[in-house]
């Protein structure tokens, strides 16, 4: 049996880990100049890379997985970054 899914999710997952390491290194967010110039780039094209893979492989339901739960996943991490933490009193 083969892995149906499964390469969809961890391609996904792997694009959530490269949008949250965005989320976390993003100058504008942290209020600083940025550190490396083309960390950001690396990042962004590293988070379309199992995209791009599996669709050169054929892997067209892995690929519509890999979408969908990219987005989903990404937009969570968008909104848990923009959450504003209350000082302590």
């Amino acid at each position: 049996m083969m892995l149906l899914g499964w390469l969809g999710l961890s391609g996904a997952l792997v694009s959530a880990a490269c949008i949250a390491l965005l989320a976390a290194v993003d100058p504008k967010r942290r209020g600083i100049a940025p550190a490396r110039p083309g960390l950001r780039g690396l990042l962004l094209s590293a988070t379309f890379m199992p995209g791009l893979a599996l669709g050169v492989a054929g892997r067209w339901s892995d690929f519509l997985i890999w979408v969908g739960a990219a987005a989903i996943l990404g937009w969570a991490i968008a909104a848990l970054a923009n959450t504003r933490r209350r000082p302590r009193p």
